[in-house]
Formats: C-alpha cells, sequence, structure tokens
C-alpha cells in the first residue's frame, strides 16, 4: 500500500469530520511516515509499520471530544427556511419529550450501573471491615478465655477477609469491562457522527 492510498483509507472513514481536523490529522500521519521513509525505510514499509487505517480511525474518534463531531453534525449546511422552522416549531411537541426521553433514559442507566458498581465496592469495604473488627474482637474472648467463642470470632473474621478479597478479585474484570463498554458506546456514537448517510 502506498502513503497516498493509506492516508485515503483513513480520509474516506472521517469525511464527515471538520475539514480543519481532517487535514491536521493527514498532515500527523503523513509526517509519520516521511519520518519512516528518512530512516531508511522504502515507503510501502512504512506504511507497512504504521497501524491499519481502521486503528487509525478508532484512535482519531477516541481522542476526538464527542461535543465537537454533534456540533458539526447539527451545523445545517443551508439557512433554514420559513417553512423548515415553522415544521421545526409544530413538530417540538413530538420530537422534543422524545429527545428528551432519550437523554434521560441514557443518564439514568448510566448512573444504574456506576451505583450497582460502587454497591459492589461498597459490599466488599464492608466485609473486610468486619473481618478486621472480627480479629480484633477476638482479644477479648481471649483475654476472658472463653476459646469457643474466640475461635468462631476468629473463623467469622478470617471469612470477611477471605470474602472481601474473593469479591474484590471479582469485582475488578468487572468495573474494567464496565469502563471498555463505556469506551466502545462512546465510540460508536462518534462513528455514528462521522460515516457517510
Amino acid at each position: 500500500m502506498t502513503k497516498q492510498e493509506y492516508l485515503s483509507a483513513i480520509r474516506g472513514k472521517i469525511r464527515k469530520m471538520p475539514a480543519d481536523d481532517i487535514n491536521k490529522f493527514m498532515d500527523y500521519y503523513s509526517e509519520m511516515i516521511d519520518d519512516r521513509m528518512e530512516d531508511g525505510l522504502s515507503e510501502e514499509e512504512a506504511v507497512a509499520d504504521m497501524d491499519a487505517p481502521d486503528d487509525v480511525v478508532d484512535q482519531i474518534l477516541a481522542d476526538m471530544p464527542l461535543t465537537k463531531l454533534v456540533k458539526e453534525k447539527i451545523k445545517p449546511s443551508h439557512r433554514l427556511k420559513a417553512w423548515e422552522i415553522i415544521l421545526l416549531i409544530l413538530g417540538s411537541p413530538i420530537w422534543a419529550p422524545l429527545l428528551l426521553t432519550a437523554i434521560v433514559l441514557v443518564i439514568a442507566m448510566a448512573v444504574v450501573i456506576l451505583a450497582l458498581l460502587l454497591s459492589f465496592y461498597v459490599i466488599v469495604l464492608s466485609m473486610a471491615v468486619a473481618g478486621i473488627a472480627g480479629l480484633l474482637g477476638v482479644i477479648p474472648f481471649f483475654v476472658t478465655q472463653n476459646v469457643p467463642a474466640a475461635l468462631f470470632m476468629l473463623g467469622a473474621a478470617f471469612a470477611g477477609i477471605g470474602l472481601a478479597i474473593l469479591f474484590i478479585v471479582a469485582v475488578k474484570p468487572v468495573t474494567i469491562g464496565i469502563f471498555k463498554l463505556y469506551k466502545a458506546s462512546v465510540n460508536g456514537i462518534k462513528r455514528m457522527f462521522v460515516k457517510e448517510r
């Protein structure tokens, strides 16, 4: 693949982005290829050394703020005519509540997921605190020489600490998965704004 084909493949996937951003990214990746060629690689080798165009587009979308893409997408390509303004106003009792409902649902879903995640961490913390408190609670039983109660308290303390360790091991991948899902969702929304109709 030549440098021009590589840059064209990237440009084709981000052509709905603002023109100044497209030019900035094209200049950046063109310079990266040129740097590799200055280091002694041929044009094809320099391009082969680069990330795949799809990976580059993913990185560009990850770096681009969603608000900038939305502003560019909703910017009218022409001045609104009087009849378009009238239709927007007359249709607002339908589209405004639907838009508001969609926004509230997305926010509510994010809050529920984060609350669920936070509750998992609170459970883990409470088990750890209960385990440590149980270890400290063993001391009075040993002082009064109540060995059966001391052993029971010691077992309960170790169970609490063990469960805390088990849950923290289980909750960590869930946390990472939720944040990866969030990032993939945002990137998916960004792709909707840059792809052609």
